[in-house]
Protein backbone atom coordinates (compact mmCIF):
# COMPACT_ATOMS: atom_id res chain seq x y z
CA UNK A 1 0.00 0.00 0.00
CA UNK A 2 2.75 2.27 0.67
CA UNK A 3 4.02 1.49 -2.70
CA UNK A 4 0.72 2.37 -4.13
CA UNK A 5 0.60 5.60 -2.23
CA UNK A 6 4.00 6.48 -3.43
CA UNK A 7 3.04 5.76 -6.96
CA UNK A 8 -0.09 7.81 -6.66
CA UNK A 9 1.76 10.68 -5.10
CA UNK A 10 4.45 10.46 -7.70
CA UNK A 11 1.83 10.48 -10.37
CA UNK A 12 0.33 13.64 -9.00
CA UNK A 13 2.28 16.57 -10.17
CA UNK A 14 3.13 19.30 -7.86
CA UNK A 15 1.91 22.57 -9.19
CA UNK A 16 4.65 25.04 -9.84
CA UNK A 17 5.13 27.69 -7.27
CA UNK A 18 3.67 31.00 -8.27
CA UNK A 19 6.20 33.49 -9.50
CA UNK A 20 6.20 36.78 -7.79
CA UNK A 21 7.07 39.77 -9.93
CA UNK A 22 6.79 43.52 -9.55
CA UNK A 23 3.40 44.83 -10.59
CA UNK A 24 3.35 46.64 -13.93
CA UNK A 25 2.29 50.25 -13.64
CA UNK A 26 -1.20 50.68 -14.98
CA UNK A 27 -1.34 53.51 -17.51
CA UNK A 28 -4.56 55.42 -17.28
CA UNK A 29 -6.40 55.73 -20.54
CA UNK A 30 -5.89 59.18 -22.00
CA UNK A 31 -9.08 61.12 -22.13
CA UNK A 32 -10.12 62.49 -25.53
CA UNK A 33 -12.26 65.00 -23.69
CA UNK A 34 -9.71 67.81 -24.07
CA UNK A 35 -9.37 67.22 -27.79
CA UNK A 36 -13.13 67.31 -28.27
CA UNK A 37 -13.37 70.54 -26.29
CA UNK A 38 -10.69 72.17 -28.47
CA UNK A 39 -12.34 70.95 -31.67
CA UNK A 40 -15.71 72.23 -30.46
CA UNK A 41 -14.29 75.66 -29.61
CA UNK A 42 -12.60 75.91 -33.01
CA UNK A 43 -15.82 75.00 -34.80
CA UNK A 44 -17.80 77.56 -32.80
CA UNK A 45 -15.24 80.28 -33.57
CA UNK A 46 -15.28 79.42 -37.29
CA UNK A 47 -19.09 79.56 -37.32
CA UNK A 48 -19.13 82.94 -35.58
CA UNK A 49 -16.52 84.33 -37.99
CA UNK A 50 -18.55 83.06 -40.94
CA UNK A 51 -21.71 84.67 -39.60
CA UNK A 52 -19.90 88.00 -39.08
CA UNK A 53 -18.46 87.89 -42.62
CA UNK A 54 -21.84 87.11 -44.17
CA UNK A 55 -23.45 89.91 -42.15
CA UNK A 56 -20.83 92.46 -43.24
CA UNK A 57 -21.03 91.36 -46.86
CA UNK A 58 -24.84 91.40 -46.79
CA UNK A 59 -24.90 94.85 -45.23
CA UNK A 60 -22.50 96.15 -47.86
CA UNK A 61 -24.59 94.71 -50.69
CA UNK A 62 -27.74 96.19 -49.20
CA UNK A 63 -26.09 99.60 -48.85
CA UNK A 64 -24.91 99.57 -52.48
CA UNK A 65 -28.35 98.39 -53.62
CA UNK A 66 -30.17 101.16 -51.72
CA UNK A 67 -27.71 103.91 -52.74
CA UNK A 68 -27.56 103.07 -56.46
CA UNK A 69 -30.81 104.87 -57.38
CA UNK A 70 -29.97 108.15 -55.55
CA UNK A 71 -26.47 108.19 -57.08
CA UNK A 72 -27.89 107.56 -60.57
CA UNK A 73 -30.44 110.30 -60.02
CA UNK A 74 -27.80 112.93 -59.17
CA UNK A 75 -25.66 111.95 -62.16
CA UNK A 76 -28.69 111.89 -64.46
CA UNK A 77 -29.69 115.39 -63.27
CA UNK A 78 -26.16 116.63 -63.88
CA UNK A 79 -26.09 115.28 -67.44
CA UNK A 80 -29.57 116.65 -68.14
CA UNK A 81 -28.63 120.12 -66.86
CA UNK A 82 -25.45 120.09 -68.91
CA UNK A 83 -27.32 118.96 -72.05
CA UNK A 84 -29.77 121.85 -71.47
CA UNK A 85 -26.84 124.26 -70.92
CA UNK A 86 -27.98 125.03 -67.38
CA UNK A 87 -24.59 125.55 -65.71
CA UNK A 88 -26.00 126.94 -62.46
CA UNK A 89 -28.24 123.94 -61.77
CA UNK A 90 -25.41 121.54 -62.71
CA UNK A 91 -23.01 123.44 -60.44
CA UNK A 92 -25.46 123.18 -57.53
CA UNK A 93 -25.05 119.37 -57.66
CA UNK A 94 -21.37 119.66 -56.73
CA UNK A 95 -20.40 119.33 -53.08
CA UNK A 96 -19.27 122.44 -51.20
CA UNK A 97 -15.78 120.92 -51.09
CA UNK A 98 -15.75 120.58 -54.89
CA UNK A 99 -17.20 124.08 -55.35
CA UNK A 100 -14.28 125.52 -53.36
CA UNK A 101 -11.93 124.01 -55.94
CA UNK A 102 -13.93 124.40 -59.16
CA UNK A 103 -15.42 127.79 -60.03
CA UNK A 104 -18.71 127.90 -61.94
CA UNK A 105 -16.78 129.34 -64.88
CA UNK A 106 -15.20 125.90 -65.43
CA UNK A 107 -18.66 124.36 -65.72
CA UNK A 108 -19.69 127.11 -68.12
CA UNK A 109 -16.59 126.39 -70.25
CA UNK A 110 -17.78 122.77 -70.58
CA UNK A 111 -20.86 124.07 -72.38
CA UNK A 112 -18.93 125.97 -75.06
CA UNK A 113 -17.52 124.78 -78.38
CA UNK A 114 -16.46 121.17 -78.79
CA UNK A 115 -16.68 120.55 -75.03
CA UNK A 116 -20.46 120.58 -75.33
CA UNK A 117 -20.28 117.41 -77.47
CA UNK A 118 -19.82 115.51 -74.17
CA UNK A 119 -23.41 116.40 -73.25
CA UNK A 120 -25.26 117.07 -76.51
CA UNK A 121 -27.95 114.53 -77.28
CA UNK A 122 -27.90 113.01 -73.78
CA UNK A 123 -30.60 110.34 -73.29
CA UNK A 124 -29.83 108.31 -70.15
CA UNK A 125 -27.15 106.77 -68.00
CA UNK A 126 -26.73 103.55 -66.10
CA UNK A 127 -24.39 102.87 -63.20
CA UNK A 128 -22.38 99.71 -63.86
CA UNK A 129 -20.08 99.74 -60.86
CA UNK A 130 -20.66 101.41 -57.51
CA UNK A 131 -18.18 101.25 -54.65
CA UNK A 132 -19.21 102.94 -51.40
CA UNK A 133 -16.71 103.43 -48.61
CA UNK A 134 -15.93 105.58 -45.61
CA UNK A 135 -13.12 108.03 -46.31
CA UNK A 136 -11.07 110.18 -44.00
CA UNK A 137 -8.26 112.29 -45.35
CA UNK A 138 -6.01 114.95 -43.89
CA UNK A 139 -6.34 116.89 -47.13
CA UNK A 140 -9.49 119.00 -46.70
CA UNK A 141 -9.95 119.16 -50.49
CA UNK A 142 -10.43 115.40 -50.79
CA UNK A 143 -13.90 113.84 -50.40
CA UNK A 144 -14.66 112.89 -46.80
CA UNK A 145 -17.20 110.71 -45.01
CA UNK A 146 -19.29 108.37 -47.14
CA UNK A 147 -17.80 108.37 -50.63
CA UNK A 148 -19.02 106.63 -53.78
CA UNK A 149 -16.77 105.75 -56.70
CA UNK A 150 -18.94 105.09 -59.71
CA UNK A 151 -18.57 104.06 -63.35
CA UNK A 152 -21.19 103.49 -65.99
CA UNK A 153 -22.58 103.89 -69.47
CA UNK A 154 -24.20 106.96 -71.05
CA UNK A 155 -26.61 106.69 -73.99
CA UNK A 156 -26.80 109.58 -76.46
CA UNK A 157 -29.12 110.17 -79.43
CA UNK A 158 -28.46 107.82 -82.31
CA UNK A 159 -27.77 104.99 -79.83
CA UNK A 160 -24.23 106.24 -79.27
CA UNK A 161 -22.70 104.97 -76.04
CA UNK A 162 -20.22 106.82 -73.91
CA UNK A 163 -18.85 106.12 -70.46
CA UNK A 164 -18.38 108.03 -67.26
CA UNK A 165 -16.57 107.70 -63.98
CA UNK A 166 -17.06 109.87 -61.01
CA UNK A 167 -16.76 110.41 -57.30
CA UNK A 168 -19.61 111.53 -55.10
CA UNK A 169 -19.74 112.28 -51.40
CA UNK A 170 -22.66 112.35 -49.02
CA UNK A 171 -23.26 115.80 -47.58
CA UNK A 172 -26.00 116.05 -44.94
CA UNK A 173 -27.51 112.77 -46.15
CA UNK A 174 -27.56 113.82 -49.81
CA UNK A 175 -25.25 112.64 -52.60
CA UNK A 176 -23.25 115.42 -54.23
CA UNK A 177 -20.69 115.30 -57.03
CA UNK A 178 -17.01 115.69 -56.24
CA UNK A 179 -15.92 115.03 -59.80
CA UNK A 180 -17.20 113.41 -62.99
CA UNK A 181 -15.45 112.57 -66.25
CA UNK A 182 -17.44 111.80 -69.38
CA UNK A 183 -15.91 109.98 -72.34
CA UNK A 184 -17.57 109.71 -75.75
CA UNK A 185 -16.56 107.62 -78.78
CA UNK A 186 -14.88 109.36 -81.73
CA UNK A 187 -17.95 108.90 -83.98
CA UNK A 188 -19.96 111.22 -81.67
CA UNK A 189 -17.45 114.00 -82.17
CA UNK A 190 -17.81 113.88 -85.99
Amino acid sequence: MTDELQQESSQQEIPPAPQVSAPLPVQPQKSNKNIWIIVGVVIVILCLCSIVCVAIFGTSLYKVYTEKAPVESVLNDYMRYMANKDAESAYALFSPRAQRQIPISKIEEMLEGNNYLLFEGYQSLTVSNLNISAAANTNPDMPQGTVAKVTGVIIFEGNIQGTFNGTLEKVDGKWMIDGIYVTVPPDKIK
